[in-house]
């Protein structure tokens, strides 16, 4: 039996491909859950820090939107109205707002994208998470870099380690 594997569908394989007594087939059960339930945790911290992205920016769009957004205009015509301005000097300030107004309809559109992004990411099957994160297979190729994929012997240690 390969202990040595880092991708959830591997475990798994491996898990049901072994021949094993039934304490051994139970701490490799136990091993590959706490596999899974760490990689739903790795999903739901990267769910909440695109959740928490994706709100600061939204927040910052209605700021300028509706706060900044009049407020800046309104003080334009005043400004023009009573001469404070030239017609030319207002003209750059409306080109200034009208590329702001572009920078937060793209902002606006990339939250949406977000949205959906983070739909999916929550919809996925864990194997197909893990694969995406681009770290299932570093373990092999880079078995000392730190924070890379456990094994599935990595996780029977933890487990035997938590009944002792």
């Amino acid at each position: 039996m390969n202990l040595n594997v880092t991708r959830l569908a591997d475990m798994r394989a491996e898990i049901d491909r072994a021949q094993l007594n039934a304490a051994d087939r139970d701490v490799l059960e136990r091993a590959y859950a706490a596999a899974r339930k760490e990689w739903r945790v790795r999903r739901k911290k990267q769910y909440r820090a695109g959740s928490e992205a994706r709100d600061e920016s939204h927040d910052e769009l209605v700021y300028r939107a509706k706060k900044e957004g009049p407020k800046e205009l309104r003080q334009l015509k005043t400004d023009l109205e009573e001469g404070r301005i030239t017609p030319q000097e207002a003209e750059g300030r409306m080109r200034n707002f009208v590329a702001e107004h572009g920078r937060l309809s793209e902002l606006h559109r990339s939250l949406i994208e977000d949205d959906n992004h983070l739909a999916d990411l929550y919809d996925k099957p864990l194997a197909q998470f893990q694969d995406e994160a681009g770290e299932a297979d570093l373990r092999g190729r880079f078995p000392a870099l730190p924070g890379s994929a456990r094994t599935l012997g990595d996780y029977v240690r933890q487990v035997q380690e938590q009944g002792n």
